[in-house]
C-alpha cells in the first residue's frame, strides 16, 4: 500500500513540475520523441509536449490505480 501512494505521489509531483514549469520543455518533448519512437507513433511539437506528457502521466497513474483495485478485489473475493 505504501508503495502505490509512493507511486502516486511521486506521479502527480512530476505533473506539477511538468506543469509549473520548473522541468525544461525541450527535456520533456525529448522524453515523449522517445516514448513515441518505442510504441511507433508520431512524437508531438514542443508547443504540445506538456499536454501530451500531463496526458501519459494520468493514463499511468489510471492504469495502475485500476490494475491495484482489480488486485484487491479479485483477491478479496477469492478468499
Amino acid at each position: 500500500m505504501i508503495g502505490v501512494a509512493a507511486f502516486n505521489i511521486l506521479m502527480i509531483g512530476l505533473a506539477v513540475g511538468i506543469w509549473a514549469g520548473p522541468v525544461p520543455v525541450r527535456r520533456v518533448a525529448m522524453l515523449l520523441d522517445w516514448l513515441h519512437s518505442i510504441i511507433g507513433i508520431t512524437a508531438p511539437g514542443l508547443e504540445k509536449a506538456r499536454l501530451v506528457a500531463l496526458i501519459w502521466i494520468a493514463s499511468m497513474i489510471v492504469i495502475v490505480d485500476g490494475l491495484v483495485a482489480l488486485l484487491v478485489f479479485l483477491t478479496w473475493r477469492l478468499m
